[in-house]
């Protein structure tokens, strides 16, 4: 199967395209609002047949699309932006992008864009931001903290998500995140639990629905404990 599109509410679609060359599930995110359509990060640039596909499904076009927010400025999330012809696309000042994209390194540290509240929380890279779609208590991640390479979890694309949080909860508990980053990694977890998301959809496979928080406060539990180590 070439990609998964699955609806998460009454207002936000995920698209999950399958990349064979990096063996990982690719997300992007559609998000419907009296504006128009928003769209969060876009995959990589072949993966723009997906994007139509799935904008087709849901019974829209490019053209729908008046904003797109990305999360940083790597290939598999800023790929599809040509495509967005309409839109206003917008990621950090810190990030690096393609010059052709037509992508506005604008965003500040924190802020409002539309119906998305923003902050920057780096760590996987300089501007990754974290985007927050209050009227759905939906956190957008991008690859701050993703499953990139892990497989679905057991109840689907969209679902709790019960593997997936234990396989980072160990992750995390082995050392996954080097201990001179574990500060800023924190501090981002903090942020994200600050805005009390119900919805966590990440860069990369599944999107976690519910108890968003608690699993915030595992990790951050973890990672605390991993910083007092000598």
């Amino acid at each position: 199967m070439d990609y998964l599109l699955e609806q998460v509410n009454n207002q936000l679609y995920v698209l999950a395209v399958w990349d064979a060359e990096w063996s990982t599930y690719t997300n992007a995110y559609f998000i419907q609002g009296d504006a128009g359509l928003t769209v969060v990060d876009s995959c990589k640039e072949g993966h723009l047949v997906f994007l139509q596909h799935a904008l087709n499904k849901i019974g829209k076009t490019a053209d729908d699309v008046k904003l797109m927010l990305v999360t940083h400025g790597h290939e598999d999330h800023v790929g599809g932006a040509p495509l967005f012809t309409k839109a206003k696309k917008v990621i950090h000042t810190d990030e690096i992008f393609p010059d052709a994209s037509s992508i506005r390194g604008e965003l500040l540290d924190r802020g409002v864009i539309g119906n998305f509240e923003y902050t920057r929380v780096g760590y996987h890279s300089p501007g990754s931001v974290i985007f927050f779609h209050r009227p759905t208590k939906t956190i957008f991640t991008g690859d701050f903290l993703c499953f990139f390479g892990d497989p679905l979890s057991e109840g689907g694309l969209v679902s709790k998500g019960d593997d997936l949080r234990q396989a980072w909860i160990e992750f995390l508990q082995g050392g996954g995140v080097a201990r001179q980053d574990l500060p800023q990694f924190l501090t981002g977890l903090k942020i994200m639990k600050e805005y009390d998301p119900d919805v966590m959809c990440t860069g990369h496979g599944g999107v976690l629905v519910g108890d968003v928080g608690v699993f915030l406060d595992e990790l951050m539990t973890i990672g605390e404990k991993n910083k007092k180590k000598e």
